[in-house]
């Protein structure tokens, strides 16, 4: 049994980009580990929930205290944002303790290199010689995607990282190309289990107010979700 760390960017992420492939691992009985490294709290959704903009979703103003969970500020978001965090990891297989937001969680959109690192060397102190998944620097990746491959190329160039495996969001598999023009490009599927992934991604969709469910995935990426719903599969490729 191999154990994998899975670094996640956002939430939504790890199903989006790394579903099929967590199943896969799941599904031979390896080890994953999930682990979120942002918190979420720029996010621009939280203007739309507040009625401060309109919602890219349904196109119109919501009345927080109308829709039943009164104004969002930073923090609820956080708590929210982790929770559809959470009930993906959940609805694709992943055990409650595997699931892990990482010390000091770096503000969404203001990461570095130097943090990333941070977090890749303290989740290997405690999982040595575990394989490695982030997210590709190829591609002009959003930068907190970009810096979490940046760095794991780093320690794996130094021999810190022995099994490195960079994710390419489906969104993203032109520009990576197009950059890298040798790139060997491998797909995961999950031959027995896409409904678990399409689950996960589900979670994201949930609109239920009065159970602190917002739906704030779907309204940030509507069209990335039911595209990965659609055909949940995961692009990578090596080093």
């Amino acid at each position: 049994m191999a154990i994998n760390l899975f670094f996640v960017p956002h939430q939504d992420d790890e199903a989006l980009t790394f579903g099929a492939g967590i199943r896969n691992h799941l599904d031979v009985g390896d080890e994953c580990h999930v682990i979120l490294y942002t918190d979420g709290r720029s996010s621009s959704v939280r203007k739309q929930l507040n009625g401060e903009a309109k919602s890219a979703l349904t196109r119109r103003f919501y009345d927080p205290s109308a829709e039943g969970y009164g104004y969002l500020g930073e923090a609820d978001m956080v708590r929210l944002r982790n929770d559809e965090f959470r009930r993906s990891c959940l609805a694709l297989g992943v055990p409650e303790t595997h699931i892990h937001f990482a010390d000091g969680q770096m503000r969404d959109g203001s990461t570095t290199v130097e943090g990333c690192e941070a977090v890749l060397r303290e989740y290997l102190r405690r999982y040595p010689d575990a394989r490695v998944k982030a997210f590709t620097d190829l591609g002009g990746n959003h930068g907190d995607h970009a810096n979490m491959g940046r760095a794991a190329r780093r320690l794996a160039r130094s021999g810190a990282i022995a099994d490195l495996r960079l994710y390419v969001e489906p969104y993203n598999l032109r520009n990576a190309r197009r950059e890298s023009r040798r790139l060997e490009l491998l797909v995961e599927r999950s031959r027995d289990h896409a409904h678990r992934v399409v689950a996960s991604l589900r979670e994201y969709k949930r609109w239920d107010p009065a159970s602190g469910q917002l739906a704030i995935g779907y309204h940030s990426v509507k069209r990335s979700i039911d595209a990965a719903i659609a055909k949940p599969v995961s692009y990578y490729h090596k080093p």
